[in-house]
Order: structure tokens, then C-alpha cells, then sequence
């Protein structure tokens, strides 16, 4: 279990006991959960988990997974997948606040919207929450990202609200809402968060329609929209699903082909002309393993630093990723789902993506009390 610390050693006592290159190779096989204790028994320690985290076995994203109770009093839980050491982690802390049922449009942004409260948290596992007043038009579905600065909230009205395509931005440092242009006319008939995939860049909004692949981008900054620009794939896509990395860039997740032969292709998208060169293909046994008995069900992404996860929103159990590898080229492996089929009847099933570090981990125990638990 990853939640004790030790008391200091003498450094000295530390490295007559095992040659740093052999800590080194030892903490390269240890989850990240498990070196916080290592990390603070010397100098010497703290050093080969530093190094052995920057050379031997360098930190990847997380896949977190949060559930809330859909009864009251809508407890949550709380699971992180690390692909450095290929497990899952059971993440004890307290409970977050109900305002409604949690949401996460991409990364590790999460919120959740009522008509009294909107409360948010963006860093990378979630510790700090953040509860403002809503924005001024009543939604239901509306598209929801974070974006430098600023937290953008778009679409997704209430039938009875004057402006379909209403469009209003959080700023985080004046703490203050204000109303931007509305979403180009050409989405009328699919502003919301059901019909739009969304990638934030750093500074702007990517917006993709998910049947036809129309983006629009939006800058939070000057409040104004940009486009339509078309995805110029080279096979013919049928959904589409858009995230950024800092590494990588905007990526396209693509299902291509008939509902006889499904194949998920990840595209890189050139952000000049929106081209889209091939990174990957995914393997067969993976596409069928992400199918559902579901007729509404297809795929999602999360993506961050060189990996992309792949879900079935109509079987969360069903998870693939891909490593993009510097050079080209990708390698996958179907990602085992902790939580049981029959919990997802009652409980709402989030997934986000984040880089954790050895830091955030020590942080969230130390200053927030929490426990970290590897899932046997």
C-alpha cells in the first residue's frame, strides 16, 4: 500500500547498502505509487527513483476512471490505470461534492453543471475543485472544455432559451463570465455535447462534428470562431472523435469502413489545413474487442502525452491503447477494465487522461490525505 512515508536515513548508511545503478534498475520494476516511500529515505534513493523514472522506465499518461452513484447521496469512486507498470490503482480520498452527474469532455478536465452551481477541476488528478456561479443560459448538453485561461461553455440549450447557439467563457483569472459569438449557424442542428467531439489546444477550442467531420475552432481570448475546415483524411470516416496532446498535437480517431468491417484508424491533424497523416491502424482482435451489443454505442478517446485510449461508450469495460512511438508507428494492448459489468447499471462512469507524476502523487498524499492502493 502507497500511503506511508518513512523517516529520513543517513545517506551514507543508504548507499553502502545497494550501488545506485541496482536501485535504479529495482525501481524501474515499481509502480509510481510505490516509490513516494523510496523517494525519502535519502539522497541517494531519491536520485535513482528520479532517474530511473527519466531513463529506465520513463513515467506514461493515466487513464482515471471515476464512478458516481446515479442514488443518493452519489458517492464517487475513484481508479487510475498506469501504463508504466500495467495496473490499476484503487485512489481513497474524500468525497467531491454532488452538484450533478460528472462529466469530462477531454483530458483531465471534469465538471459538473446545474442550474444553481458549476464546479470544475483540471489538474491532473483532480484534486482542487473549483465552484462558480453557472453561466447565464440554462443547458442541458452543452459543450464544456477548458482552453488556456479560460473554460468555455457552449450549445447544449434549453428548448425555451433564446439563442440556441448561445456561447459564454469563465475567465479563471478575473473569476468572471462573459458572452463570446455564438456557434457558426452550421451547427444548429448539433450544438451539444452528444454530437460534438472536442480537443482544447492550449489557447483555442477544436470543435468536430462527429458523423460529418466539420471542425471549427474558437479562441477564448478574442471570443470568435474560425472555419468550417473539413478533416482531409485518406479513407472515407464514418465517426470521428478529435484530442490533443502537448507531444503530439491534435489526433483523429477514426472508425472507418462498413458495420461489417469496422476498422479504427489514429490520424495526426495538421493544424495549417487540417490534412491528417496515418499513424496507426488498429489490430482486428482489438476493434472487435471494443464492439457492444448497443445500437447507440461507438468509440471514444482520451488522449495525452504519446498515448491514446479508445473505449466502447456502450461497454466501459472495453478499453484499448495505443503508445505512439517517437518515429512512427504505434503499439497496442487491450487495457483490462477493473470495474465489474453489473456496477454500471447504477453508477455513471467517467474517464479523463492526465500525466501524473511522482510529485502530484506526493502532494495528493501528504496534503490531501490520500491513499493509493494497487489492484491485485
Amino acid at each position: 500500500m502507497a500511503d506511508a512515508e518513512p523517516k529520513a536515513e543517513d545517506e551514507e548508511e543508504g548507499g553502502r547498502e545497494i550501488n545506485g545503478d541496482v536501485l535504479e534498475t529495482i525501481f524501474s520494476n515499481v509502480p509510481v505509487v510505490d516509490l513516494v516511500s523510496p523517494s525519502r529515505v535519502s539522497r541517494l534513493w531519491r536520485g535513482a527513483v528520479s532517474s530511473s523514472l527519466r531513463h529506465r522506465n520513463p513515467l506514461k499518461p493515466w487513464l482515471l476512471l471515476h464512478t458516481q452513484s446515479t442514488r443518493f447521496p452519489h458517492a464517487t469512486t475513484f481508479h487510475a490505470y498506469d501504463p508504466r507498470s500495467d495496473v490499476w490503482i484503487r485512489i481513497l480520498r474524500p468525497p467531491i461534492d454532488y452538484v450533478s452527474a460528472l462529466k469530462s469532455p477531454h483530458s483531465n478536465f471534469l465538471y459538473m453543471l446545474s442550474p444553481a452551481t458549476f464546479s470544475f477541476s483540471y489538474d491532473p488528478l483532480n484534486t482542487d475543485w473549483l465552484t462558480v456561479s453557472p453561466p447565464r443560459v440554462w443547458r442541458t448538453d452543452p459543450v464544456v472544455a477548458r482552453a488556456g485561461d479560460s473554460v468555455v461553455v457552449a450549445g447544449g440549450v434549453c428548448y425555451f432559451e433564446d439563442d440556441p447557439l448561445a456561447v459564454e467563457v469563465y475567465d479563471l483569472r478575473a473569476r468572471a463570465w462573459r458572452t463570446c459569438e455564438s456557434m457558426p449557424g452550421n451547427l444548429k442542428d448539433s450544438a451539444a455535447a452528444s454530437w460534438i467531439s472536442t480537443a482544447a489546444t492550449g489557447q483555442k477550442l477544436v470543435l468536430t462534428e462527429k458523423q460529418s467531420g466539420v471542425t471549427h475552432s474558437f479562441d477564448p481570448v478574442s471570443g470568435s470562431w474560425a472555419g468550417p475546415f473539413y478533416l482531409k483524411s485518406d479513407r472515407p470516416v464514418i465517426s470521428y472523435q478529435i484530442g490533443w496532446s502537448d507531444a503530439n498535437g491534435l489526433i483523429l480517431a477514426g472508425i472507418c469502413g462498413s458495420e461489417d468491417a469496422e476498422r479504427i484508424i489514429i490520424w495526426g491533424i495538421r493544424e495549417d489545413d487540417f490534412s491528417c497523416e496515418e499513424i496507426g491502424e488498429m489490430p482486428e482482435e482489438f476493434v472487435s474487442s471494443l464492439r457492444s451489443d448497443s445500437d447507440n454505442s461507438s468509440i471514444n478517446i482520451r488522449v495525452a502525452g504519446n498515448i491514446v485510449y479508445v473505449y466502447s461508450t456502450g461497454e466501459a469495460e472495453k478499453v484499448v491503447a495505443c503508445e505512439m512511438i517517437d518515429g512512427g508507428g504505434c503499439r497496442w494492448w487491450r487495457v483490462r477494465n477493473v470495474v465489474a459489468r453489473e456496477r454500471m447499471i447504477t453508477e455513471n462512469l467517467v474517464f479523463s487522461c492526465s500525466e501524473v507524476g511522482i510529485g502530484e502523487v506526493q502532494w495528493a498524499m501528504r496534503m490531501n490525505n490520500w491513499r493509493f492502493e494497487i489492484v491485485e
